[in-house]
């Protein structure tokens, strides 16, 4: 007896983009959001053995830098 075989999904070559319902990102949450995007769409990003790229890298220091200018604000 022969079985019903469904054929498998198309294959996804990037990820869905997830958009934010809570209206709008704070400047650390855009700056994450931009290494991610980047990070997700980039095909030297995404090489797991081709490492990050100079745009990669770029967007990181930015979100870090920020991050770094939020924590010397918050009141102590």
């Amino acid at each position: 007896m022969e079985e019903r075989r469904d054929e498998p999904p198309p294959a996804v070559t990037r990820p869905p983009v997830i958009a934010s319902g809570a209206g709008t990102l704070s400047p650390l949450q855009q700056a994450y959001s931009n290494y991610v995007r980047h990070a997700t769409a980039c095909d030297r990003c995404r090489d797991l053995d081709g490492g990050a790229c100079e745009t990669a890298g770029e967007l990181w220091r930015a979100y870090q830098a920020i991050g770094d200018d939020t924590y010397r604000r918050m009141p102590r």
